[in-house]
């Protein structure tokens, strides 16, 4: 299994375990916020009295609330994808542009959102801790949340750069050359130099190649079996073949 894979694992795993334990913090908190309570106040023409008190949570509780659980889910979904894929061997290169960019974006939002939270929350505290020790857990878990979401961006950029190796969909490399299925594989043999192509013309032979040719082919030929005698007056005509042409030879009394 590459390194990548298992820094996945530990990164989602570790997110996913924080999101939950986030969930329930902030729905806890969220709930003693909320709600109505009677408080014993004083009133200049009844005295002192019990009025009741509405009360509800910030918003950022509830958009911590909101946060956990899309963070529940993006990490189900970023741990189960990509194994699904490359189990099943469906991984193209189309399907690891898609997860790709997808992984890289959602990861720069969860990343936003989680420094948004607890950002917000240290605001309104003033830059200190809480009262609640539930409250100071539930800033806690945020910064972690944060640095991880962090984490987890570099890696999907790395991957998709191809500095970091992976197998999974969405954390492959991006510069792999797609190969056309349809396109012909080209041969890197050089053709032999004597082939020519069915439906070519040969080209012609010049004639003075020919002659000389046909003359030293002549040359090379072995002496024949038969002799004749040079003193026959109508002279004797032998015939050699040599290749693709004939020669003939007419010998005559008297002459060298």
């Amino acid at each position: 299994m590459p390194a990548l894979h298992i820094v996945l694992y530990v990164l989602l795993g570790t997110s996913l375990a924080f999101a939950i334990v986030e969930l329930g913090l902030c729905a806890y908190v969220t709930t003693a916020f909320t709600g109505s309570s009677e408080v014993y106040t004083w009133d200049p023409y009844q005295g002192y009295t019990y009025t009741t008190v509405h009360r509800s949570a910030p918003g950022i509780l509830i958009f911590m609330i909101f946060t956990a659980c899309w963070t529940i889910l993006l990490c189900t979904a970023a741990l189960v994808l990509p194994w699904f894929y490359a189990r099943k061997g469906a991984v193209t290169n189309k399907l690891n542009s898609i997860l790709g960019v997808t992984f890289i974006v959602l990861y720069f939002v969860t990343f936003v959102f989680w420094l948004a939270c607890f950002a917000d929350i240290e605001a309104e505290l003033g830059g200190g801790t809480s009262w609640s020790d539930y409250l100071n857990a539930v800033i806690a878990f945020g910064v972690l949340l944060w640095l991880l979401f962090l984490a987890l961006f570099i890696l999907a950029i790395l991957a998709v750069t191809g500095v970091l190796v992976g197998d999974w969909a969405g954390y492959q490399s991006m510069k792999k050359v797609a190969v056309d299925p349809e396109q012909p594989e080209t041969s890197t043999v050089p053709a032999p130099a004597n082939d020519v192509p069915i439906g070519t013309a040969p080209a012609p032979v010049a004639a003075s190649e020919l002659s000389s040719r046909d003359a030293e082919a002549f040359h090379n030929q072995p002496p024949t079996s038969q002799t004749y005698s040079s003193s026959s007056p109508s002279g004797i005509a032998s015939a050699e073949l040599s290749g693709d042409s004939a020669v003939y030879t007419e010998k005559h009394s008297g002459y060298p």
